[in-house]
């Protein structure tokens, strides 16, 4: 049997307050995807967690972080990538990182040999973590550690354009989870055969491409503060991340308890990531 967890040690620097999307964005995107769900996968995930759907599973991975036994799992929930590269121009973090994690958890749930206990904490990082992949600043740049290193101010409040992006954007408007997701969860036929498309490696180019608007503010100083206008124009993406995550997070789930067998091009792709080491 596969061992779901690596023995890692605790890490520090960018990961101290690599918290994505906060509870709200986390349990929208859990949301969108529990609406999105086969019978098939409703029934299977029902088996593993119970009564507790996707919007109640999707903030476990950053809970036990509170647990210092829980450390090593920091690496996992981000990814640094340098401008103008690509996730295979370097060598991959020894502890992981969210593409190569995403990658082992929904390898574990397709493993029949798993218990079903390392399955649900699989199922829980799996959709935690395709949150992350789709916030941007968790495709980040090492120097500014995901943004956390830059200051800022949101309106009068002293904080980092990461916790700008992990939690003010979206608590500013003022809805729960759920309203959120009623406002975003609409999707034509086009739109989910577009959105489907791709894999974990495209969705996190996608944010790294995001990058490029999530700076633009005049450039981090003293003085840098962000209110209305930069709301105004981040909102789009916001938006269209979190709907982006919950729809692929079904996709995803689907694939995964219809027991549709991974391609060839799926299966080297593990094996390339397993060697980037």
């Amino acid at each position: 049997m596969k061992k779901l967890f690596l023995v890692m040690t605790l890490v520090i620097g960018f990961s101290q307050n690599a918290f994505s999307w906060g509870k709200t964005g986390h349990r929208i995107v859990g949301e969108i995807a529990q609406r999105n769900l086969d019978s098939n996968t409703l029934k299977a995930i029902k088996e593993l967690a119970g009564d507790d759907d996707l919007s109640r599973l999707s903030t476990w991975p950053d809970e036990i972080r509170s647990d210092p036994k829980m450390g090593y799992t920091a690496p996992w929930h981000y990814v640094s990538i340098p401008n103008g590269k690509t996730y295979f121009d370097q060598k991959r973090n020894k502890e992981g990182d969210v593409i190569e994690a995403l990658y082992r958890f929904e390898d574990a749930l397709r493993d029949p040999k798993e218990t079903k206990e390392h399955k649900l904490d699989a199922l829980r990082f799996l959709v935690h973590m395709t949150g992350d992949l789709h916030q941007p600043l968790h495709v980040g740049l090492a120097e500014d550690r995901g943004g956390n290193s830059i200051r800022v101010k949101w309106f009068k409040t002293e904080t980092n354009l990461h916790t700008v992006w992990d939690e003010e954007l979206i608590d500013f408007e003022k809805l729960s989870f759920t309203e959120y997701a009623n406002y975003l969860n609409h999707f034509s036929k086009d739109d989910k055969k577009d959105l489907e498309k791709g894999t974990f490696i495209d969705w996190a180019k996608e944010s790294q491409d995001l990058r490029t608007k999530v700076y633009d503010f005049g450039g981090p100083s003293e003085s840098s503060s962000l209110s209305y206008e930069y709301n105004y124009k981040v909102k789009p993406t916001v938006e269209l991340r979190l709907k982006q995550a919950g729809l692929r997070l079904a996709y995803v789930l689907n694939k995964i308890f219809s027991q549709e067998k991974l391609s060839k091009d799926e299966i080297d792709l593990r094996k390339k990531i397993k060697e980037n080491i």
